[in-house]
Parts: C-alpha cells; structure tokens; sequence
C-alpha cells in the first residue's frame, strides 16, 4: 500500500513539473556551468511505474546517476548550436534539453533509441 502512494505521489510530482516547465521552450547551452550540481525527479522506464532518479552533473561533464539499485556514470557534453548530449556507461546516449522558466530549472533526458525518460529539478 506504501509502495503504491509513493508511486502515486510520484507521478502527480512529475505531471506538475512537466505543466510548470512546458511553457518554458529548452535553451540552448554554450558552457555545462547551469547543468552543475545535483538534480533529482523521476525516470519512466517502459511502461513500468515512474521511480525517483537522482543526477549529479560536475563541472568537468562527468555525471552519476542512480535510481532503484542501479547506479551509471557517463558524461554531459555541451555545444551551443547543437544542444547538450549525455552518454551513460559507454552504452546509452542520448539528449539533454535545459529548461530555466519562471516555475525554475529542469533537465529532461531521453535516449536515442527510446525505452525511458527522464526529468529532474535541483535537488532541495
């Protein structure tokens, strides 16, 4: 029963920082210095219940990322006119949009070839 409120808070937590942020478009990113710090939310992986995901992103673009039992570690790239890319494990690359709107900051990062997403804000 515990597990099934907090997948419940989890996703009405993430249905409201995707309307808070989706009037912001993402930015571009000419340097990694707003991606620095840590970050966590939520990964939706398949069609499985969203799991809270917690990302951190260092200033030299290396990250590390865990969620459940799994951990990953990879890298952050950044080039202004084509968007940040992450690669994680050597295995997994994909996308990394930036949004910073007036409801705040928040990274949203999807794999090239699908299976999950996932979206986080500055951890408190």
């Amino acid at each position: 029963m515990i597990a099934r409120s907090a997948r419940a808070t989890a996703v009405l937590v993430l249905a409201a920082l995707l309307v808070g942020c989706a009037s912001a478009p993402p930015q571009r990113l000419n340097t990694i210095g707003p991606l620095v710090g840590k970050w966590q939310g939520t990964i939706a992986v398949g069609m499985g219940p969203p799991q809270f995901y917690f990302l951190t992103i260092n200033p030299d673009g290396s990250l590390v990322a865990t969620w459940g039992p799994n951990w990953q570690w990879g890298t952050v790239t950044v080039n202004g006119s084509e968007g940040a890319r992450f690669e994680l494990d050597h295995l997994t690359s994909g996308t990394l949009l930036y949004y910073d709107g007036p409801k705040g900051k928040a990274i949203q990062m999807t794999p090239d070839f699908g299976g999950w997403y996932v979206w986080v804000t500055p951890a408190k």
